[in-house]
């Protein structure tokens, strides 16, 4: 009988014997999804870390995979995901259970608490393309927004309307993890405001865990903009980075040099300017050479480069396409649950869901495995950029090239998970199905 690990290429039998000893002593491919057990491992050694209780219903372990696994399928809702999912587990769990659990606060403490070590560990882990500059190494940098989901099925109504459930999210832009930052006020009669969920959030929330003497930068789109708060959270070390409105009254009060460094391509003037209240700002103006539009920054920071500023923004995008990643590849369009439990439970699956597949996309990079039609195309935008500029005299700006990061996961990579999900394939075997849909166009 054939050993499961003979095969004709010695690499892929180091590879397999790697994998069969990192993740799984007990490791057999008849029964378990080895591609299951890669990706939750990084959650394993997170759970063992966070404080549980014992459950002979639904242990803590299996709550935290369902969660993860709920959101990683394609399902339309609860029903929809026991019935799919319900003959891979040994508990199955009845429909009021699952809701009941979804509702339970313990448990959600309990996933909170995962989520926190899985983030810390996932920092710690990534590299950043902005360590290249030393001005950022006293920095935590985010991007914060706002993020809607259809009400849930069984939803009140409040004047004849299901109001949308509204997550306050928070993406590192060093390591691209995602954190929930708050959920929507549930209480109002609308929407709750980017600027409304600032202000009832502590400067020690807004720290996200920074100790003292380091210092926080947010970027925020045009509905992040207070600048009352801006300015009383500057003497707490948090500072804000967005866009500037144009029905903002600000006078010149200087204008500062621009130093001559390639950072700085594309500012035309940095300026230091202040409202009617005395809250004094700075106010950038950067030009993008690709299309010659012209952008107003508004900043409480005020000593780094304004090419910087200009830089931090743009990578600002990340938390968009991250949602993008959430609603379009992982189908995440509705809440789970009624409750305002079950709404914070399923934004907090979401960001470990999202942290995993950083941690799993920098594995199979470790490994040679990397979407390389991706990188390809990316790299043929920037020689077009480059080409189309150069016949204007002009050169890219740096700030093109300093994050070139993949910003979200890939359709094929989600699509593969949910493939091999509950298929007894081996590892080495479903990371060649892998590498060949990345070597596609």
């Amino acid at each position: 009988m054939q050993n499961k690990y003979d095969y004709a290429c010695p690499e892929h039998q180091g590879l397999e014997k790697k994998f069969y000893y990192m993740f799984n002593n007990n490791f057999n491919p008849t029964l378990v999804s080895a591609v299951q057990e890669q990706f939750i491992q990084p959650l394993k050694a997170a759970y063992a870390l966070t404080r549980t209780r014992q459950c002979p219903a639904e242990s803590d372990w299996d709550w935290l995979l369902k969660g993860v696994e709920r959101v990683l399928h394609n399902c339309r809702s609860g029903r929809d995901f026991l019935q799919s999912h319900e003959p891979f587990w040994d508990n199955p769990l009845t429909v009021s259970a699952y809701f009941n659990k979804l509702s339970s606060r313990r448990r959600l403490k309990m996933v909170e608490e995962c989520a926190q070590i899985l983030c810390r560990r996932v920092d710690d882990s990534r590299s950043s393309p902005l360590a290249i500059y030393k001005e950022l190494a006293d920095f935590d940098l985010f991007a914060g927004d706002g993020h809607y989901l259809a009400a849930p099925t069984h939803a009140d109504k409040r004047e004849g309307t299901a109001w949308a459930t509204g997550h306050f999210f928070a993406l590192n832009l060093h390591t691209q993890t995602l954190t929930l930052l708050a959920l929507a006020d549930q209480t109002k009669r609308k929407l709750e405001q980017d600027q409304h969920m600032l202000k009832r959030l502590s400067s020690t929330d807004l720290r996200m865990g920074a100790p003292k003497g380091r210092k926080v930068l947010w970027t925020w789109d045009l509905a992040g903009t207070d600048l009352e708060l801006w300015d009383r959270l500057r003497h707490k070390g948090v500072y804000f980075l967005s866009r500037c409105k144009t029905n903002l009254c600000l006078a010149v009060e200087k204008t500062r040099p621009i130093a001559d460094l390639p950072i700085n391509q594309g500012v035309e003037s940095d300026l230091v300017v202040s409202d009617r209240r005395g809250i004094r700002l700075r106010e950038i103006t950067y030009r993008d050479p690709n299309d010659n539009k012209v952008y107003v920054y508004l900043t409480s920071e005020m000593n780094l480069e304004p090419g910087m500023l200009a830089l931090l923004y743009k990578t600002r995008w990340d938390i968009e396409k991250t949602y993008d990643e959430t609603k379009t590849k992982l189908q995440e369009r509705k809440s789970w649950g009624t409750s305002v439990t079950a709404k914070q439970m399923q934004a907090q699956f979401m960001a470990i869901t999202h942290n995993l597949l950083l941690l799993v996309q920098d594995l199979h990079a470790a490994q040679g495995v990397e979407n390389q039609a991706e990188s390809q195309r990316r790299q043929k935008r920037l020689e077009q950029q480059e080409q189309a500029l150069a016949l204007k005299r002009e050169t890219l700006p740096v700030l093109y090239r300093v994050c070139a990061r993949f910003t979200q996961a890939s359709f094929k990579l989600i699509r593969w998970l949910r493939t091999h999900w509950h298929h007894p394939t081996s590892l080495v075997q479903a990371l060649l199905h892998l590498r060949a849909l990345y070597a596609k166009l």
